[in-house]
């Protein structure tokens, strides 16, 4: 079984510039603004599903979330945070997609996302690959449906998502053991209908790291 790797780290600037945001009052919540960005009009039940598992993965860390996308940022929003998801690819389940690589082969891997380090610090910068992420789909029972399709691809898109921003608000590059912050994870993982989950000492991280 192929296993498919969540985070890659890679030296960049983050460009933030155009993003700015209002200050946050010390009394509001932790409240991280996401702001997306798709390279390809993305499939709208799934980035719903995506953001409900990202939500439901990091509501135990405390650290509620507001989703944008970047177009709509007017830099007037207190959040406690920033960070922008930049999703290459198709993000969608409709139509065809390839599965690349010889499924089942020793030590086969895929980057399914990464995220901006800069001189070890974590950066609040990520990039999706969508057509990486939608492999996955071929672990669904044969004959699935449309709409479980999307559902599965949500699924999958969220649990990527949420392996980067432990990173990000947990401010590390380290991984756990096991869990949701394990380095890797296989496709059948990210499609699973069983939960997967943040440790409790890596959901104190994150609640810790986005104060």
């Amino acid at each position: 079984m192929p296993q498919v790797f969540l985070l890659a780290a890679c030296a960049a600037l983050l460009p933030l510039s155009g993003l700015a945001q209002a200050p946050a009052k010390p009394e509001s919540p932790r409240s991280i603004g996401v702001f997306m960005d798709f390279e390809s009009a993305p499939g709208a039940a799934s980035v719903e599903i995506m953001k409900r598992e990202v939500e439901s993965l990091l509501k135990p860390s405390g650290v509620s979330l507001a989703w944008r996308l970047v177009r709509d940022n007017h830099g007037n929003e207190p959040f406690a945070g920033l960070v922008v998801l930049k999703f290459k690819g198709q993000c969608k389940a409709e139509g065809a997609y390839s599965v690349t690589g010889a499924f089942g082969s020793a030590g086969e891997s895929e980057t399914l996302a990464s995220t901006k380090v800069d001189h070890g610090r974590v950066l609040p910068y990520s990039e999706v690959e969508c057509d990486q992420v939608r492999q996955a789909l071929s672990y669904l029972a044969p004959g699935a449906g449309q709409k479980e399709r999307q559902r599965a691809l949500g699924v999958a898109m969220g649990r990527v998502v949420a392996h980067e921003l432990y990173h990000i608000l947990a401010g590390t590059t380290t991984h756990a053991g096991k869990g949701l912050a394990k380095a890797s994870h296989s496709f059948e993982d990210l499609v699973s209908t069983d939960k997967l989950s943040f440790t409790a000492e890596d959901a104190r991280a994150i609640t810790t790291g986005a104060r």
